[in-house]
């Protein structure tokens, strides 16, 4: 999973079928992800820019969050947001002695 913020919309003048219902988007990934370098995602909550969102980043997963009626369907895709962010709590998880 990655955490990071959208950037902007994807205009593509030609997608596949499986894809026609659905929007790209530009994630720019938060510090400690991905190097930070910016990612295409297929948006599968209604996100936009300016959203703090969760992606998957995982092929199987991203055919099922996609395409629910026929998972094994083909989709030359990886990255997924699968969530929109409210807020981000950080814990201490050191071990105490």
């Amino acid at each position: 999973m990655i955490l990071g913020k959208v950037i902007s919309r994807v205009v593509s003048s030609a997608k596949l079928r499986a894809l026609a219902e659905r929007q790209l988007l530009l994630v720019k990934p938060e510090p400690g992800f991905l190097d930070g370098q910016p990612v295409i995602a297929i948006d599968t909550v209604q996100a936009g820019p300016g959203d703090l969102v969760l992606v998957m980043q995982e092929g199987t997963g991203a055919r099922q969050c996609v395409n629910p009626d026929n998972p094994s369907a083909p989709l030359p895709a990886q990255m997924v947001i699968v969530g929109v962010v409210d807020s981000v709590s950080l814990v201490d998880c050191r071990v105490r002695e």
